[in-house]
């Protein structure tokens, strides 16, 4: 059996290690938090992840703010929460957590390696805030379109960690694109319109219509920039374990068991919002997850929508990714 080619590089000065399965190449950045920063399908040509046009790739301290320092694009871990907020639970009740978790500021561990099935990338990091060790597991074959993410976290303290998490893959979008999410599910909508206030609707079901100035939009064909709009949808936990980002030549699928990974949210900044202070983004988010909303402080005392890991005890999950052509 063949495998697939690891190439080693840089990019802006941070090392690279690529694996080119033959129809796709995926590319990771371990300095910048263990960071994909490219999934690209070599059949059409599409790169499927979103590259900030004008935030370059650098190392920031913990306590940064994501959005405003590292919001490069890519595909992040968001652990063990996704907004900042302070940690809500004992003996460690009150220590800050970072915006978008604490993963995405510091060097992940990378190993790499090969066996007769693919090349395995495993990523790890330990907790600053929390003492925790967390790992995932990127798992490639020679000749597939697809890669198999394995996580794992363990608590290595006498008392439970309290968390949720999202995949956090930054999507390249072009109008036109089809969003394909579980008709079953209930959804929670946050909308912001750009020079208004946020708007949060419950239980809502996808496809999903919103008004905006330029008219009513079903979000299950993205709009241009010109909608101006943008909204984070969270699901209730449910049974369905997958979603679909569709263009005109392939598709981006992720599927998991929702009996490890209950809910699914999108991301949507439809030219409505930068944080760089610059033209705002055109991009989509399409995140797997664990727990309600983004604040893990909400997830506790608010939503009860979140996983515990026990004491000395672990828990792990997994998902994978198909680019279909």
């Amino acid at each position: 059996m063949n495998q697939p080619i690891i190439t080693r590089g840089t990019i802006e000065g941070f090392d690279t290690v690529e694996v080119n399965t033959g129809p796709i190449l995926v590319t990771l950045i371990p300095a910048l938090g263990g960071k994909i920063s490219s999934l690209y399908d070599s059949r059409s040509g599409r790169e499927w992840l979103w590259r900030h046009p004008r935030m370059a790739y650098r190392r920031v301290p913990h306590g940064s703010s994501y959005v405003q320092a590292a919001d490069t694009g890519g595909w992040d871990e968001c652990f063990p929460s996704v907004s900042a907020c302070a940690y809500p639970s004992p003996p460690w009740a009150g220590l800050p957590v970072q915006d978008h978790g604490e993963l995405w500021s510091q060097p992940a561990t990378l190993d790499v390696r090969e066996a007769s099935d693919g090349v395995a990338l495993r990523t790890s990091w330990q907790g600053v805030v929390l003492p925790y060790s967390f790992e995932r597991t990127i798992t490639a074959a020679d000749r597939s379109a697809r890669l198999r993410f394995e996580y794992s976290v363990m608590n290595n303290a006498d008392a439970p960690i309290h968390f949720i998490w999202s995949a956090h893959p930054l999507m390249a979008i072009e109008p036109g694109m089809q969003l394909l999410l579980p008709p079953e599910a209930h959804f929670n909508c946050l909308k912001f319109v750009s020079n208004g206030a946020p708007q949060l609707e419950r239980g809502v079901r996808f496809p999903l219509t919103v008004e905006t100035s330029m008219g009513a939009i079903d979000l299950a064909t993205l709009p241009d920039p010109s909608a101006a709009i943008a909204l984070k949808l969270w699901s209730d936990p449910c049974d369905a374990g997958w979603a679909t980002l569709r263009a005109r030549d392939g598709e981006f699928r992720i599927d998991w068991d929702p009996a490890q990974l209950p809910q699914v949210a999108a991301w949507m900044n439809l030219g409505a919002m930068a944080f760089d202070g610059g033209a705002p983004y055109f991009n989509f988010g399409l995140e797997p997850c664990i727990g309600a909303q983004d604040s893990l402080a909400e997830a506790v005392t608010t939503y009860n929508l979140f996983e515990i890991v026990p004491p000395r005890g672990s828990r792990a999950w997994w998902l994978e990714v198909e680019l279909a052509a």
